[in-house]
């Protein structure tokens, strides 16, 4: 059991940075431009019907719209699942700031 183990103790000099890869700003450039665009596009085709709307009208403006969200799911799920190298550092074992505290 773990109730009576002593708590661990953490090393808080690690540094942990990121890179992003080329890959992952393109999928997020594409989800931002795709997103923009698509909404100005249905917003267009919504506000510019004029008269009765039939089935054929209404399918098109679903069909738009499906495609626009599909675009919207692909690039944005792609971009988060893009690969990113996380790189850690260790501080020297001499750098201590400018208090040196010996024994």
């Amino acid at each position: 059991m773990g109730l009576f183990k002593r708590k661990e103790k953490w090393d808080r000099t690690f540094r942990l940075r990121s890179q992003q890869s080329t890959g992952r700003g393109l999928l997020a450039c594409l989800f931002w431009l795709w997103g923009v665009v698509g909404l100005l596009f249905n917003a267009g085709t919504l506000f510019g019907l004029t008269g009765s709307i039939g089935v054929g009208t209404s399918a098109l403006l679903a069909a738009s719209a499906l495609i626009w969200i599909g675009g919207m799911v692909l690039f944005g799920i792609g971009a988060l699942l893009a690969h990113t190298d996380f790189d850690g550092e260790r501080p020297n074992e001499g750098e201590h700031g400018d208090v040196r505290v010996t024994r």
